[in-house]
């Protein structure tokens, strides 16, 4: 019994606030209207935000084969090196002799700053070569001619055979490197692998279907639901503040 008395008592008052918020709102129109309207401007705004702002959706991507290691694409290549040891010639003599015959020129310097000094009058077809030691060395090509960096960090939207990531493949930074390394493995085992490095194949990797999410828009619509919401915490406040007043 002393439940249901309870029950009733519950109801009775939770009716009586409603009405009472209610006849409140009608005496303070200004102040509704203002309460409304304000997160419906900002949910406007998120909207329009979002419908600029649409994700980036993929579809799934296959593997891509990319063309056979090509030694024409190093076709009148001025290869220069240095320091010019008997090691270092022999490298450079297997290189141009035996695996890159009529396609590269060879030149000797004394020093990386002769290198580099020659190298500015034959920007386009010059590429360097410095050794460390007779296991270790350094290309150095134009920055235009491969990409920056070796992390491939770019969207993958419209890359093919001819994205940034299969620019090592398609310069001839592979196949020269593979012709470097055929002959230093040569010169210390004896053994000649280039055959094997020469029909070396490579694969760009499929993906997944994916959605790509610009990072901002997300940061700013974000914001907005914030500021969309405050209103409700401000005029609850004020209504909070002016009860207290009246007691």
């Amino acid at each position: 019994m002393s439940t249901a008395i309870r029950e009733v008592g519950v109801w009775r008052q939770t009716r009586t606030l409603l009405l009472k918020n209610y006849l409140i709102k009608c005496r303070t129109k200004k102040s509704s209207v203002q309460e409304i309207l304000f997160p419906l401007f900002f949910l406007f705004w998120l909207i329009l935000i979002s419908m600029m702002h649409p994700n980036k959706k993929y579809e799934e991507v296959p593997n891509i084969e990319l063309n056979p290691m090509d030694k024409l694409t190093l076709s009148n290549l001025i290869l220069g090196y240095t320091p010019v040891t008997n090691v270092t010639s022999s490298i450079m003599q297997k290189v141009s002799a035996d695996h890159l015959p009529d396609v590269i020129i060879t030149e000797e310097y004394t020093n990386e700053k002769e290198m580099l000094t020659s190298s500015l009058s034959k920007h386009s077809s010059f590429v360097g070569v410095v050794f460390k030691d007779s296991m270790s060395y350094e290309l150095r090509f134009f920055p235009d001619m491969i990409p920056v960096s070796s992390i491939y960090m770019d969207s993958r939207a419209g890359c093919s055979k001819s994205c940034e990531a299969a620019q090592y493949w398609s310069s001839g930074f592979t196949v020269l490197q593979a012709s470097i390394d055929a002959a230093i493995i040569q010169l210390k085992t004896n053994v000649s692998l280039w055959k094997e490095l020469e029909s070396t194949k490579a694969v760009i990797m499929g993906e997944t279907a994916v959605v790509e999410i610009d990072t901002f828009p997300r940061g700013v619509i974000l914001i907005y639901l914030v500021i969309a919401f405050s209103p409700f915490g401000y005029f609850l406040a004020i209504h909070i503040v002016a009860e207290k007043e009246k007691k």
